[in-house]
């Protein structure tokens, strides 16, 4: 064996994945040298994995793949996943088990567990939500209270749970949603249909910022009430959350002063919201500010 030839087998052993495949399986240097080719093209792929901190650094030719050696009784060099691929796509998995989700890429691993209950209300609210994951409560809540208290993050985290929990969970950002509904109503009737039909029928529907939506009969009685009257009529759990009480809301859903049906309609529309709902005030600090 030439001088070369060692510096080549020391430069493989050197790296602590292929020296640790190299001794699992008890080969020889001569061994390493039949398949020299073999072991430098892993050992290439491997170096580029180095310092790597996610995939918006991947070196390699295919993004997440990495290449990796299995023995038998033959030496064989495969295409492995790497760890922050396999992250990605589990959170793709998680993410697609919501029949609805408007939770941000950055809240979607949240769990019950990442929660710092630093105050009493927290702490209350807390138990009303392990209640609800626990199937103890069988009615929705309405939280409402100022901005950056804590009361969507607090319903993220049981989202998560519920849909870990196997359950058929939609989370919607009010405005957001009913701006899409706007421009699918127009464009695209099957989409349309099929959102009204899976928020009306999830096991749970969280509507989250209720309220800062701007009104209109689309958005208040072709949408809103007529998912939560289905909701209503069929016993299913619907979680709030909201800068405004339920007063307030009447008067946001009671856009037309002077129109009396638009009286009535914003209070069936509260009427469903408060049969659907226990209320809860969430109190506490602007967590937002303070983490500015």
């Amino acid at each position: 064996m030439t001088q070369i030839d060692n510096k080549v087998i020391n430069t493989i052993k050197e790296n602590k994945e292929l020296n640790d495949f190299i001794i699992n399986n008890n080969l020889s240097d001569e061994f390493i040298l039949k398949n020299i080719n073999t072991f430098l093209d892993v050992l290439n792929s491997l170096n580029k994995c180095l310092n790597c901190k996610g995939l918006y650094m991947c070196n390699q030719k295919r993004v997440g793949e990495k290449d990796s050696l299995t023995y038998d009784g033959i030496l064989i060099k495969e295409v492995e996943y790497c760890p922050y691929y396999l992250k990605q796509e589990n959170k793709k998995d998680f993410i697609n088990s919501f029949i609805y989700t408007d939770i941000p890429d950055r809240l979607i691993d949240l769990s019950f567990d990442d929660i710092e209950l630093d105050n009493d209300y927290l702490k209350g609210l807390f138990v009303e939500l392990n209640n609800i994951l626990d199937g103890i409560r069988n009615k929705g809540l309405f939280i409402y209270g100022d901005l950056g208290v804590g009361k969507t993050y607090m319903s993220i985290a049981l989202a998560n749970e519920l849909v870990r929990a196997n359950k058929r969970v939609a989370f919607v950002k009010v405005a957001t949603f009913i701006n899409e509904m706007r421009r699918l109503v127009a464009n695209d009737s099957y989409t349309f249909n099929k959102y009204m039909n899976d928020l009306s029928k999830a096991d749970i529907l969280f509507l989250d910022d209720i309220g800062s939506e701007s009104v209109s009969s689309f958005s208040r009685d072709d949408i809103l009430f007529t998912i939560l009257e289905y909701r209503n009529d069929n016993n299913l759990l619907t979680i709030f959350t909201s800068n405004l009480t339920k007063n307030d809301l009447l008067k946001h859903y009671t856009y037309s002063k002077n129109d009396k049906s638009s009286t009535m309609l914003a209070s069936r529309l509260i009427e469903r919201i408060d049969n659907l709902s226990d209320d809860f005030c969430l109190k506490g600090e602007n967590k937002r500010r303070i983490n500015k």
